[in-house]
């Protein structure tokens, strides 16, 4: 049987941790962390449609402002997963820059944030560009289950971990 995707990690084993997974015949892509990923060319960062953060230490969270600054101006939707605090990073990543020309934007780049604490809560947020980026729509949702991602062709569950923080696994 043939596989699918095509995972390679974005840097070496010692860089910042990033694992890109390229489906095959498809236009879409995940990734496992957002260290440092300048060294995906934006055609590439544009096909990722779901991004799942271990944890929010920098050198697994730092290439969310790249990413973001790749996305903007174009009209999609990515999905966000994080560890417990995960929304609240996000929220204030996004408020550390002005908005005040997103109305120039024809279209409205989407962030759907979840935040998850395996076995206790999944708490999801919406932020949207021409929304200036503020946190909308906050719902928890019941009952939480490994599973974060059941979509044709692939899924992806998660499992809590001790990293001196809250941190996530995920099987794909």
């Amino acid at each position: 049987m043939r596989t699918s995707f095509h995972p390679h990690l974005v840097n070496d084993p010692f860089g910042d941790p990033a694992l890109y997974v390229d489906f095959l015949f498809q236009k879409r892509a995940l990734l496992f962390d957002l260290g440092d990923i300048r060294a995906l060319p934006p055609k590439k960062l544009l096909r990722i449609s779901h991004v799942f953060v271990s944890h929010a230490h920098m050198d697994h969270f730092m290439g969310f402002d790249w990413l973001l600054r790749i996305c903007l101006g174009r009209d999609r939707a990515m999905h966000l997963f994080g560890p417990p605090g995960f929304l609240g990073q996000v929220e204030h990543k996004l408020a550390a820059y002005t908005w005040n020309l997103v109305h120039n934007y024809d279209t409205d780049f989407t962030l759907h944030v979840t935040e998850i604490e395996p076995g206790v809560r999944r708490q999801r947020a919406t932020f949207r560009c021409l929304s200036a980026f503020q946190r909308e729509g906050d719902t928890e949702i019941e009952p939480p289950s490994e599973v974060l991602v059941d979509e044709d062709g692939f899924l992806v569950r998660t499992s809590l971990l001790d990293h001196r923080t809250p941190c996530l696994a995920f099987a794909l």
